[in-house]
């Protein structure tokens, strides 16, 4: 009996081939595998119940989301073989870059071991992916390991089925593979020095030095123009981890995952403030290549951040990063795509990506609506990242930054044709943000615009693939609303029946300065609330530059200001991330009234005779209970249990869990992102799904 058999799912670079070539020889089949564009097809003889086993096996062992069997006539095969790649249309998923594994951590160290300290250890569990890929299929002859030849022991562990690296497309040792411009003992030399080192690593540079070494961690500081925001810090260990950080089991599993992302952290004790400023948390992460472990084995802590100027793309151009004036560690395997480290972080046992990139990109993501068309979205223009929908997958993007940045911009652009080229998706169907002026939005000759907020929702309707009507709150800084105002308060009601979003409830308007310094200056928000600076005042009396805002972020910012805690957003949120962490200082909070209205609540809050902290934190509580209130009152009328929440405010802690808890006690059931960032990173997804639904 011959079968013909086509996998389709993550079956390309993690060992799919040779594993079921190890199979069939366990189970005496005859026949071949190949790759076939995204997908693995096996011509496999041999009798029924051995190949029912066969297939059995290898659906167990991988992701797969579907495979086709169909019996053929009879063949002939002198064994089982790994055969040569052909190209098809069929939809691709594409590997991320994987973390090095055990096994290869091991050899690595293994003094005995032939790749013993080899930089580029990697078998088919582990190593770069989709920075690598120039097309499909995952062949040596399609990545960036194509310049570096075999040698006769690694060719002989490529071809021997039972070896770790049979058909690994990044296999190489030190008498074949990419070569350092420098050694690993003289990278730790420098560093140990107090000294800054920028390090290729998988998705680009990164920039690095000693966590203790204030002065180094100042110049990054200065070289990168990132005054106060805080850096992560890369660890040896989970263990030398908890010396700094409380980890829970969650978070342990996040730390130590092939993806390796930066998790944010509760501190437990603290470096200079020049590394991680005045935040709570430290961005902890583990060494997620062979380069950075054996730095790490002889010098930890270190900060280690993406090496761009703030806003810009992390530069992978071996030419640009002469320009930081440092010491480099740099190799020559290309890299053909930017991308950063991804960072999460755990709320109410759920995990929240505050970025996704490494690791996680691009993996798809599965809705239950079909695209009709290959469908662009371009998401927004902050934390800018676009996707691709067929079928029921949604193809997130890595995280971009600031589309107003030209090379971040040029950035995108060009990833969009990589994506596309990759994935042979056709642009058949292009969606963007409503807002008029977003570059993204001017890129191309849009078919539909989905309103901001209401992509919020949509995202988390999306990947929790929910059934039945949602009450959605998108609480944000800014984006554009239906009547031209700037949203940033929205409650909507999605109509499951009516495919629609109804704007229920939002914070009343009030009126502001239209410029790009009123997300930055919170003085300047209080002053548009409360009134009090007297040319701010004329300009909203005679609306000169001014526009109707209901605001969230804007509101966190006024109420910063106002209890003198942070009054400038040197980064984004940097207000409202100063407030929360005031108010976790407090051991009890002072009661606000609940309200729509935002001069009466920082009225209430000018007047509280309670401290800084027990106000900021009767504020936070005050919108916790905003929410559940709002969500009482129209489960009585429409009979809706299913609440969303979405956007940039509830990466605030103590307001989503907090929320959480209120509705779940109500008996509520809560969604919050989790697949993608709930901030403007997640726009995209929720474009794929209003699109979908509009057909």
């Amino acid at each position: 009996m011959t079968l013909r058999l086509n996998f389709n799912g993550i079956v390309q670079g993690i060992g799919f081939r040779p594993t079921a070539q190890r199979l069939a020889l366990e189970y005496n089949l005859c026949g071949q595998v190949k790759n076939s564009g995204g997908n693995v097809e096996i011509l496999v003889t041999g009798n029924s119940q051995a190949l029912d086993i066969f297939v059995q096996r290898l659906v167990s062992m991988f992701e797969i989301k579907s495979y086709q069997s169909e019996s053929v006539e009879d063949m002939s095969f002198d064994g089982f073989k790994i055969v040569h790649s052909s190209r098809d249309n069929a939809l691709p998923f594409i590997t991320p870059d994987i973390a090095t594994c055990k096994d290869c951590e091991r050899e690595l160290r293994n003094s005995g071991d032939r790749r013993y300290r080899h930089p580029f250890i990697s078998c088919v569990n582990c190593g770069p992916r989709y920075t690598i890929i120039n097309s499909l299929p995952y062949d040596r002859e399609n990545i960036t390991m194509s310049p570096f030849e075999m040698c006769d022991d690694c060719r002989k562990e490529y071809t021997t089925p039972e070896n770790r690296r049979c058909h690994a497309q990044t296999i190489a040792c030190k008498e074949c593979g990419p070569e350092t411009n420098i050694s690993i003992e003289k990278a730790v030399e420098i560093l140990k020095d107090g000294d800054i080192l920028a390090i290729k690593d998988i998705g680009g540079y990164h920039l690095a030095c000693k966590a203790e070494s204030i002065d180094s961690v100042k110049k990054i500081r200065a070289l990168k123009g990132r005054e106060e925001k805080p850096f992560a810090v890369m660890f040896s260990s989970v263990d030398e981890i908890e010396k700094y950080c409380f980890v829970n089991d969650k978070e342990r599993e996040l730390l130590t995952s092939p993806a390796r992302p930066i998790v944010l952290l509760d501190k437990k004790k603290d470096f200079d403030t020049s590394v991680c400023g005045e935040s709570d948390y430290i961005g902890a992460f583990l060494p997620c290549n062979p380069m950075q472990i054996m730095i790490l084995d002889s010098v930890s802590p270190l900060v280690m951040t993406s090496a761009n100027v703030s806003g810009e793309p992390i530069i992978t151009d071996d030419r640009k990063i002469e320009k930081f004036g440092v010491a480099i560690l740099s190799h020559d395997r290309e890299i053909l795509t930017p991308l950063d480290d991804s960072i999460v972080k755990v709320t109410a046992g759920r995990t929240q990506f505050i970025r996704r990139a490494r690791g996680y990109v691009p993996l798809a993501i599965e809705i239950d609506k079909t695209a009709k068309k290959d469908t662009l979205c371009l998401g927004g223009d902050l934390k800018s990242a676009f996707a691709f929908h067929r079928d029921k997958y949604v193809f997130m993007s890595q995280h971009f930054g600031d589309l107003e940045d030209a090379d971040a911009f040029d950035c995108y652009k060009k990833n969009i044709s990589r994506f596309a080229d990759l994935h042979s998706f056709k642009t058949e169907k292009i969606v963007a943000d409503s807002h008029p002026n977003y570059y993204s939005s001017n890129l191309y000759n849009n078919d539909m615009t989905v309103q901001h907020h209401k992509a919020h929702v949509a995202s988390v309707i999306a990947e929790h693939r929910l059934k039945g009507d949602v009450l959605g709150f998108a609480f944000d800084g800014t984006g554009y609303g239906d009547d031209g105002a700037v949203w940033g308060s929205e409650v909507f009601l999605f109509n499951s029946g009516e495919k629609s979003f109804e704007r229920l409830e939002h914070l009343q308007y009030v009126k502001m300065i239209a410029s790009d310094e009123i997300s930055k200056n919170a003085d300047l928000a209080l002053d548009c609330y409360l009134g009090g600076n007297e040319l701010i005042d004329k300009a909203i009396e005679n609306n000169i530059n001014t526009v109707n805002s209901s605001s969230m972020g804007r509101l966190f910012d006024a109420v910063s200001a106002l209890l003198d805690i942070k009054h400038y957003n040197n980064f984004e949120g940097e207000c409202a991330v100063s407030l929360e962490s005031v108010a976790k200082r407090a051991k009890k909070y002072y009661p606000i009234s609940v309200s729509l209205n935002p001069k009466e609540i920082l009225t209430e809050i000018k007047n509280s005779p309670c401290s800084k902290e027990e106000t900021a934190l009767g504020f936070h509580m005050m919108i916790c209970r905003l929410i559940s209130e709002l969500c009482e009152k129209y489960r009585n009328i429409y009979g809706v249990n299913q609440i969303a929440l979405s956007g940039g405010t509830f990466n605030n802690k103590i307001i989503t869990e907090n929320t959480i808890k209120l509705l779940e006690k109500s008996g509520f059931d809560v969604y919050i992102n989790e697949l993608v960032p709930c901030g403007d990173g997640g726009l995209a997804l929720g474009q794929a799904y209003i699109s979908a639904l509009e057909g």
